[in-house]
């Protein structure tokens, strides 16, 4: 709500009828035909002064951009509402900015993103994360198991997955590689394999919900685990499945419908 505040008070800072052609164009998509039936002007009298008026810069910009079917990496500008199709393939758009920089907003299956010091803006559609030169990594799921496995880097080692390791962990999935399999990487790079499993569940609630387990909940898993109900591995994933976790989880997100 307070990022949304820093940008009105910057389009309240501009005039009429300049404020609603901006918003109009630029967050709305909408035509210049269109805003000028709105407003009950021409096209011409909206671009009235353009080409005379000195203090008027022109951007003849290029807001579609869509990529190839290969797994790209790269920087791309923010500016006046981009939209990025990254087409198919894995891709990763690289940030120069910090996550608090910018805001966030998932609309169906694409994920606006908005600078916060500017209000500069891109949408993207069909990419598999968005890295930040400061570390932090958020990953796009594309369906319910790419967002468990996401969640698990949080799970086992309490951080964000890198860009080879979501790389490597979707194609897993592609591929239809035994899950026994891909837990098993999981537990033997995690420092987990020591802990009794009391301590173990503490870690998993710890690490993926930001939380201890409460005594009813301990007693609970401690419960399956020795009767054989749940396995270690397969209990991190029944926590990381939790709707806790998907909204505690802020780093990955469900983009459904994509490529």
């Amino acid at each position: 709500e307070e990022d949304y505040l820093i940008m009105d008070q910057g389009m309240q800072q501009l005039g009429e009828p300049c404020r609603s052609l901006i918003y109009g164009f630029y967050v709305l998509n909408k035509s210049m035909d269109e805003l000028a039936d709105e407003m009950n002007m021409t096209t011409e009298d909206l671009l009235a002064g353009l080409n005379e008026n000195p203090t008027i810069i022109r951007l003849n910009a290029n807001r579609e951009f869509v990529g190839n079917d290969n797994n790209n990496q790269g920087y791309l500008q923010l500016g006046l509402a981009r939209n990025v199709d990254g087409s198919s393939g894995h891709d990763v758009l690289k940030m120069h900015d910090a996550r608090n920089d910018v805001h966030l907003e998932q609309t169906g299956s694409t994920l606006e993103i908005t600078r916060l010091e500017d209000g500069a803006m891109l949408n993207l559609r069909n990419a598999e994360m968005v890295a930040f030169d400061s570390g932090e990594n958020v990953l796009l799921a594309h369906n319910e198991v790419e967002g468990i496995l996401g969640r698990l880097f949080r799970t086992f080692f309490d951080r964000d997955a890198t860009i080879a390791e979501w790389q490597l962990g979707r194609e897993a999935l592609a591929n239809g590689v035994n899950p026994n399999l891909i837990l098993n990487w999981f537990q033997t790079h995690a420092s987990l394999s020591t802990l009794d499993d009391a301590d173990y569940i503490q870690a998993l609630y710890t690490q993926t919900l930001g939380r201890s387990a409460t005594g009813t909940e301990l007693n609970q898993q401690l419960t399956r685990l020795d009767n054989g109900e749940i396995t270690r591995e397969w209990l991190a994933v029944d926590i990381a499945n939790s709707d806790e976790a998907i909204t505690t989880i802020g780093s990955v997100l469900l983009l459904e419908g994509s490529i």
